[in-house]
């Protein structure tokens, strides 16, 4: 029976690591993005863009690139100009490209970024304009970075983070469902709390693919959701 009850809270002592990691990095990717749209940036257009792309995550003085994917969805030639301004303490870094594409042609285009980009403490903000070339209408969007102060490289504790996640919640899931006692079937719970385990994978995948208004939505499901399996949780362990 101890022994049982030990497992029971070690594995589901795991499966909370492991949300804790999903969500952490989920909120600190939105968070970056919200502010992103949020900051000094001048609205001038009304059409979003595609193929931006920020890390997810920086330390402090690690310099890294963030990289537009420009892409002729036509079948005529385009040579659409692309002004990006990417955040400092003072005034935002403002610069001007060009590019020639041929019908259905893709090109990427990277901006380098590191401590000097760092505004409001903790974050790297960046807007992408493509003007308009006929019959392509002006297509902007914007994202965010952001910085924490951990030796290494962002990418790594991001993908660490996600790593970790991954592991406690599967490991939970799978220890959970192999308990069993007179008091509480671990398979039951295990049952339960897999909703949760999908709302946060579904959030880590919003994560990379820079969808901050979904991630958004997923933590208010999965805190709504917290707080509906603590209280399985205290009355399953009560009985």
């Amino acid at each position: 029976m101890e022994n049982n009850t030990f497992r029971y809270n070690f594995f589901l002592s795991l499966f909370v690591f492991g949300v804790v990691c999903g969500l952490t990095l989920i909120v600190l990717s939105t968070w970056a993005d919200l502010e992103a749209a949020y900051y000094g940036f001048a609205r001038r257009a009304g059409s979003g863009l595609r193929g931006l792309s920020c890390p997810v995550l920086m330390t402090r003085d690690e310099v890294n690139t963030i990289t537009l994917k420009v892409t002729n969805p036509t079948d005529r030639k385009l040579s659409p100009a692309i002004r990006m301004e990417i955040s400092s303490p003072a005034m935002a870094f403002l610069y001007s490209d060009y590019v020639e594409l041929q019908a259905g042609e893709s090109t990427v285009k990277e901006w380098e970024i590191g401590p000097e980009n760092v505004d409001l403490k903790r974050f790297i903000f960046a807007k992408v304009l493509v003007y308009a070339s006929y019959p392509v209408p002006d297509r902007e969007n914007t994202c965010g970075v952001f910085i924490v102060d951990l030796p290494g490289r962002g990418a790594v504790i991001a993908w660490a983070m996600v790593l970790f996640s991954l592991l406690g919640m599967g490991a939970g899931l799978y220890g959970l469902s192999q308990v069993k006692d007179e008091e509480r079937s671990g398979a039951d719970l295990a049952r339960q709390l897999s909703f949760l385990a999908v709302v946060v994978i579904l959030g880590l995948i919003t994560v990379y693919l820079g969808m901050w208004i979904q991630g958004i939505l997923v933590l208010v499901i999965a805190l709504l959701f917290s707080v509906i399996a603590s209280g399985l949780v205290v009355n399953r362990n009560k009985g």
